[in-house]
């Protein structure tokens, strides 16, 4: 295969249609470049023959997907009004299901604020009724435990009379008690001083009149030894001796 220009990238597909029209492009090029020149002009010579017979098989080598192309360029006016008429058709469309979708919702919308009224009204009726039922419920409780409360507070209020009633008279008894106590406690004492001073007054008395017997005694003693002793001369020695020994 010959070398094509950089500008040309032959496609080889199915039946080699493009690859010819590659070729042909490419011989088109070589003969332009190959041809002579006219003086003086940007112009050159061309063989004309050759160069229609190779534009000839360059139109025979396009693909019919060209062919379908060029149909479809020519017809993109009228492409364009239909596409621009489907959108307009479907922009209609979306807007009137857009617009009953917004009724049918807003008229959703309406009959469930209704019912949420209903519902609401239905719930703030039952909430009020209940409310004053627990309201009297709270107001008879409470009037029954005030009741409740002053006659447990009269209860113990008679308690704590009772009570205060009772600490004083045992105050009182204590108080008496501790007075007879003490003078009981001062009697004893005082009797027991004077039985002390009896006593010791009793014993001193006794005592005087021990020493006194016992002083007339040892006189007696004293006087009998003395009358011992002057007859003891009288009877000999062996009296006094036997005496003694008897002593």
């Amino acid at each position: 295969m010959p070398d094509c220009p950089r500008r040309w990238l032959p496609v080889a597909t199915d039946g080699g249609r493009f690859y010819r029209v590659f070729e042909n492009l490419d011989e088109l090029v070589s003969v332009v470049e190959t041809a002579r020149g006219v003086l003086v002009s940007g112009s050159c010579v061309v063989p004309r023959g050759h160069v229609l017979d190779l534009l000839d098989d360059l139109r025979d080598a396009m693909p019919a997907e060209m062919e379908e192309a060029h149909g479809i360029l020519e017809q993109r006016t009228d492409i364009l009004v239909t596409a621009e008429d489907e959108a307009r058709r479907m922009i209609a469309d979306a807007r009137a299901e857009a617009a009953r979708l917004r009724a049918e919702a807003q008229d959703e919308a309406e009959q469930g604020l209704a019912l949420a009224r209903g519902q609401s009204e239905s719930m703030l009726a039952a909430a009020r009724t209940e409310s004053q039922a627990l309201a009297q419920a709270g107001r008879a409780d409470y009037e029954r435990a005030v009741t409740a409360g002053r006659a447990e507070h009269d209860r113990l209020v008679s308690e704590t009379d009772v009570h205060q009633a009772a600490r004083a008279r045992a105050q009182e008894l204590l108080t008496d008690a501790s007075t007879r106590a003490e003078r009981m406690v001062a009697d004893a004492t005082a009797r027991s001083e004077r039985i002390g001073a009896e006593a010791d007054e009793y014993v001193e008395t006794k005592l005087a009149e021990f020493s006194t017997t016992l002083t007339r005694t040892l006189r007696s003693v004293e006087a009998g030894r003395g009358t011992l002793r002057v007859r003891q001369p009288e009877q000999g020695p062996e009296l006094f001796d036997q005496d003694a020994a008897n002593r």
